[in-house]
């Protein structure tokens, strides 16, 4: 109970400064303030104090989210929820998680967006609604039916009349295993926030979002980067009695390909694994992200090292 109290006196004293129209805000002070009170919903063992700190936490964002100048903030010293600002400076989002007590997870967090016709920030919240979705791979919806996930990457792409934000994140499930997702966020005309879209190509499924569900214990790559990879020109080759390929490079989605770990489990999500020399991806073009089936990825830059597995932090995922 101290603990919740601690949110409600930094609500109280937030509103009480803000009312009194200081100068200048600082949002430095609100941002620890945030983080500690983040640090407490993680370390509660109970879970009835957790869900009511975890209150206390979105109702103090909301907050320090209208002030004036909120938009302006970086949140640079943020490691325990995810900020995430378009490139076009048109949106933030914020996203978090907490673990229920049958190692559940729920999602929540906050879409920041200017509104032209308002002539100011909005503020949509997010709540995790993918126990009641029926069908998760294709449903279309404004921020009242999320996909909940705790977002790392920020793509955006265009096509002729819509910016569509893709979206990597991760989302921790349940007992038995992780997802990780790519998620297409866009705006209407009014800016409410749209999540998924028919952006895909050439997948293997017909979908407004990709969910890749795998086992507790592994650990899946997926990210953007710049790829050095080889592709199929359709010429055999007599001489080494193989099809040639061609060196390609660019910007694309990467993951591991998921593989039953045993072939008589290949339904069964809690026994599917990313397998690391199986390499899947996606590239945009016109707006839309093309499906490749087998992806030699060959990053020059960056040196992929052999598989480990390790808990990772995925609020910063490297």
């Amino acid at each position: 109970m101290i603990k919740r109290t601690l949110g409600i006196l930094l609500m109280a004293l937030l509103l009480c400064t803000a009312g009194f129209g200081q100068k200048k805000t600082d949002f430095r002070t609100w941002e620890d303030s945030l983080i500690h009170l983040r640090n407490e919903v993680m370390a509660e063992s109970d879970e009835t104090t957790r869900l009511a700190l975890n209150e206390d936490f979105m109702s103090l964002l909301e907050s320090v989210l209208q002030m004036p100048d909120a938009f302006k903030f970086t949140w640079d010293s943020v490691n325990n929820f995810s900020v995430l600002a378009s490139p076009d400076n048109v949106f933030k989002i914020f996203t978090w998680y907490i673990v229920k007590n049958n190692y559940d997870i729920e999602n929540f967090g906050f879409i920041q967006v200017y509104n032209e016709s308002r002539k100011k920030y909005v503020l949509y919240p997010l709540y995790d609604k993918r126990q009641v979705i029926d069908y998760p791979k294709t449903q279309i919806g404004n921020h009242n039916r999320w996909y909940g996930a705790v977002y790392y990457k920020l793509i955006p792409v265009k096509d002729k009349n819509t910016t569509y934000y893709t979206l990597l994140g991760w989302n921790g499930n349940n007992l038995f295993t992780n997802q990780k997702l790519i998620e297409i966020l866009h705006f209407n005309k009014e800016m409410t926030p749209i999540f998924g879209a028919r952006v895909f190509k050439n997948y293997t499924e017909k979908v407004a979002r990709v969910i890749f569900e795998y086992s507790k214990n592994a650990t899946m790559y997926l990210n953007y980067e710049n790829q050095e990879y080889l592709v199929n020109t359709g010429k055999y080759n007599p001489k080494t009695h193989d099809y040639d390929y061609k060196k390609m490079r660019c910007d694309m989605i990467i993951f591991e390909e998921l593989i039953p770990m045993d072939e008589s489990m290949k339904n069964v999500s809690a026994y599917m694994v990313p397998e690391s020399s199986l390499n899947q991806g996606f590239i945009e073009e016109d707006g839309k992200w093309m499906f490749l089936k087998s992806v030699r990825g060959a990053n020059p830059d960056k040196v992929r090292p052999d598989y480990q597995h390790k808990n990772r932090n995925y609020y910063s995922v490297q």
